[in-house]
């Protein structure tokens, strides 16, 4: 990682949640917004830890209980995971909730 920043403990405690679980793009909104300022972006801020999970070894795919289950989407580079995030989440018009959109987990 770069310079430190607020959110260095949070990415700590994904990536060792990820051992032995999916981590929901809803637990990663739930725990920035618990951070970021008023006048803040939480929506920006979570894509910024979100790159940084993805730069640790984490991949993204749908969420475990859809149709076809968990499995990692065809795109994992971290401009087009977010990019897709981003729209998703405008499209949603609401901060992501359990059911919605994105897990993230180990590829190994």
């Amino acid at each position: 990682m770069d310079a430190p920043t607020r959110f260095d403990d949070l990415v700590e405690e994904f990536l060792a949640e990820s051992n032995d679980d999916l981590i929901g793009l809803w637990e990663i909104v739930r725990k920035v917004a618990q951070r970021v300022p008023a006048n803040g972006s939480l929506m920006e801020e979570t894509l910024a830890v979100v790159r940084e999970l993805l730069a640790q070894g984490l991949a993204v795919g749908d969420p475990p209980y859809s149709g076809a289950g968990y499995g990692p989407w065809p795109d994992q580079t971290p401009d087009s995971v977010v990019e897709r995030i981003r729209s998703e989440w405008l499209a949603l018009g609401r901060d992501p909730n359990i059911p919605d959109m994105a897990w993230f987990g180990r590829t190994h």
